[in-house]
């Protein structure tokens, strides 16, 4: 009996993390604007891990406005991720703090921002595998920079 009810426990912790995971664009919004916040006044120490996580919710932000046809503001968030993935690298430069993590969180932006042109329009390719070797390069750069010492 006991055993049953911590399956039915633990299915149920499991579903609501599942649930939590899909956010309102309005949520997505709010997490972004937080992010952005943050990685300006970030101290040099957490810049790098801040700016790829942002890249990675940007990514999310990319493909919900592709696929509701917002092409204008999918543009200045394709813009944006590449900007931050930038940032990121530069952060790596002056830290080691938590560049495995962040080189990670790139490398998973980088594969999922490719699925995403895949599935995308001829016409809309080029330019998001442009953003897709910006962020390979920043992933490269960071996993260099953590071999080094």
């Amino acid at each position: 009996m006991k055993r049953l009810l911590l399956i039915a426990l633990l299915f149920l912790t499991a579903a609501g993390l599942t649930a939590d995971k899909k956010e309102s664009p309005e949520q997505q919004a709010s997490v972004i604007e937080e992010l952005k916040q943050k990685v300006a006044r970030d101290s040099e120490r957490d810049l790098c891990i801040d700016a790829a996580e942002l890249v990675r919710v940007l990514v999310e932000q990319f493909d919900a406005q592709m696929n509701a046809s917002k092409l204008e503001p999918a543009q200045q968030t394709l813009t944006d991720i590449g900007t931050y993935a930038d940032k990121a690298r530069d952060g790596a430069k002056n830290t080691h703090h938590k560049l495995k993590q962040a080189e990670l969180t790139l490398h998973k932006a980088s594969r999922r921002l490719a699925d995403i042109a895949q599935s995308s329009a001829v016409e809309n390719r080029p330019a998001i595998m442009a953003i897709v070797k910006r962020i390979e390069a920043a992933d490269d750069e960071i996993l260099d920079q953590m071999f080094k010492h």
